[in-house]
């Protein structure tokens, strides 16, 4: 399945470069291009998104404040003309940097680095009530009924289980997917909780065991929804 990716860049001529070598790679498939990072914030907060080519210096919002506000599990590429932003980037867990001009044999590095990022960190048997994890030692099974919610961490996520915390490399929309016909629901843009598992809410915050986790305003009407109860 082909990394789905988009292009953020002000300076169209270098998006277009961008597009160009995008398009000539099969393990990459464009979402779309956007000059405004205020559009594509807007988009990678509603769309299934892997990977962000990014530009670094933009007038409306700079890559830096991009990567803060946007939704964890999305890898970054910083693109610029200027190396100075490099340490910062890579402190964000940017994926890589590449300084303009870019070279396509550069480029393929980068895809090779990404391309190791995606590779599925999470599975479902057919027909079980388990799932198998991959983190960074070993491939660990996980019950179902076990988990009590799975958060965000930058480029990772954490399962909380009764038992443990397991961390793998993967975005938070993989469990989304996979958890959601087992009663577990998006209650946040960094948590997703087991339904089955609520032990008290109080003032957008539910308890579950020795944690609690916080519900997002755009994630609290569904929620209310979800356990049938009015706000």
């Amino acid at each position: 399945m082909a990394v789905k990716c988009i292009v953020v860049d002000d300076e169209p001529l270098a998006a277009q470069v961008l597009v160009a070598f995008i398009n000539k790679t099969p393990d990459l498939q464009l979402l779309k291009t956007f000059h405004h990072p205020q559009e594509a914030l807007a988009f990678v907060k509603n769309e299934a998104v892997d990977v962000v080519f990014l530009d670094i210096q933009m007038q409306e919002l700079s890559g830096i404040e991009f990567m803060q506000l946007a939704p964890p599990g999305i890898h970054v590429v910083i693109v610029s003309a200027y190396d100075e932003y490099a340490v910062e980037g890579f402190d964000r867990e940017a994926v890589d940097y590449l300084l303009k001009p870019v070279s396509f044999e550069r480029f393929a590095r980068t895809v090779q680095r990404v391309l190791a990022k995606n590779v599925p960190a999470i599975s479902q048997p057919a027909g079980t009530d388990y799932i198998f994890v991959r983190t960074d030692k070993r491939i660990v099974r996980v019950d179902v009924k076990d988990i009590l919610f799975v958060e965000a961490l930058r480029n990772y996520v954490a399962i909380q289980t009764t038992k443990q915390k397991i961390l793998t490399l993967q975005n938070l929309r993989s469990f989304e997917d996979i958890l959601a016909p087992f009663r577990f629901l998006r209650v946040h843009k960094s948590y997703i909780i087991s339904l089955d598992k609520i032990d008290s809410i109080e003032r957008q915050r539910i308890f579950t065991g020795e944690h609690h986790v916080p519900i997002g305003d755009a994630y609290l009407k569904q929620f209310m929804e979800a356990i049938n109860m009015p706000r």
